[in-house]
């Protein structure tokens, strides 16, 4: 199941008719006994084209009832019944929905007729075989990410930490044109989109324990960048959520069962602070992890395994060092076929730093 309801909770169910798009944001091939694997984090994204926004809420386009808005616009049966369904579950509250068109049939231009409910983002991560002539889909996370998230840090499911919380007179605010300045002064303000206590007592952008749930009805949890290398004498790979700053890391050496090894959050600190507030008092972790880079233990600058973090807008990098069970394993090539019985236990931070003053 997935969760699509903000109710601010965490509420996993399954949505009938329900699917998404997976939109890869990142690739990484990766070669297990001379076969290529495809890994995708698949966070998912809607198009914009100058004037023209390639998104709609659900509720723009199917009335409660299951018949469409806009004019001249059907809704097959099948539709309909999946809204009903849907409804039924809850997920007619506000229906926030974000839908686009990969589903809509515009055979005749006049009279375009939806055939499913298709969001944005495959909430998760993927890999596929390279079949030759094909791409054959090995193993998907499905609801892994929203389900440890709830189960690890239930303040930062599918929360929110952007842009668009930069505070009030900072450099993102003195550069940014009127419109965008009119949405961080909405984002801070209370009486808008912001929160009474900013974390330090006073109004401003929200902590992310103040968010729980903006995501779910659009793209959940969205994966955005992902790495793989080898740790610990096994082929690792890590990812992190966008916008809740949560990084995940499994064991693929198995290619066809990947195992969740742990899961760590970025900027602990954002639960109670918003990102200006956090910053200014130098706590901040990353936001928005555009970049992860994979070392191994030969270029790692600890000598150890790792992985660079770089926050896109919280202006941060870190670099975390992968711990290993006591147990060593000859160096070489890793094997699906391999049975060490090395463990890496979790990775911590080795290193942190701001890259410019916000």
């Amino acid at each position: 199941g997935i969760d699509l309801i903000k109710d601010n909770t965490c509420a996993l169910k399954h949505f009938p008719g329900f699917s998404t798009l997976r939109q890869a944001d990142t690739i990484q091939v990766v070669n297990i006994d001379n076969v290529d694997y495809i890994l995708a984090a698949c966070e998912g994204d809607d198009k914009e084209y100058g004037d023209y926004a390639e998104k709609f809420k659900f509720s723009k386009l199917v009335k409660a009832d299951g018949t469409a808005t806009q004019k001249g616009m059907t809704v097959s049966m099948e539709v309909q019944a999946h809204a009903t369904s849907q409804k039924d579950l809850g997920a007619d509250k506000s229906r926030r929905v974000t839908v686009g068109s990969a589903a809509i049939d515009y055979s005749n231009p006049a009279a375009p007729e939806i055939k499913a409910i298709v969001g944005f983002g495959g909430r998760g991560i993927a890999i596929f075989k390279d079949a030759g002539d094909k791409l054959e889909l090995t193993w998907d996370s499905n609801s892994e990410l929203e389900i440890k998230v709830c189960e690890h840090f239930p303040w930062a499911h599918n929360s929110v930490q952007d842009e668009e919380f930069a505070p009030i007179n900072g450099g993102l605010y003195n550069s940014s044109d009127d419109n965008f300045k009119k949405a961080l002064r909405d984002m801070n303000d209370p009486a808008e989109d912001g929160c009474d206590d900013a974390g330090d007592g006073k109004p401003g952008a929200c902590p992310l324990n103040m968010t729980v749930d903006d995501r779910s009805p659009k793209d959940g949890p969205a994966p955005e960048s992902m790495a793989a290398g080898e740790a610990c004498g096994r082929l690792l790979l890590v990812t992190a959520t966008e916008k809740s700053g949560v990084a995940f890391v499994y064991d693929i050496t198995t290619v066809t069962k990947p195992k969740l090894l742990f899961v760590k959050h970025l900027t602990p600190i954002s639960k109670t602070k918003s990102a200006g507030v956090a910053y200014a008092t130098r706590e901040l972790g990353d936001i928005d992890t555009e970049g992860v880079i994979f070392v191994d233990a030969a270029h790692s600058p600890s000598g150890s395994a790792g992985v660079f973090f770089g926050g896109a807008w919280s202006g941060t990098m870190s670099f975390w060092e992968f711990e290993c069970s006591a147990t060593t394993k000859a160096a070489g090539p890793v094997a699906s076929s391999s049975t060490s019985n090395v463990v890496c236990k979790t990775f911590r931070v080795m290193l942190a730093g701001m890259l410019f003053l916000a």
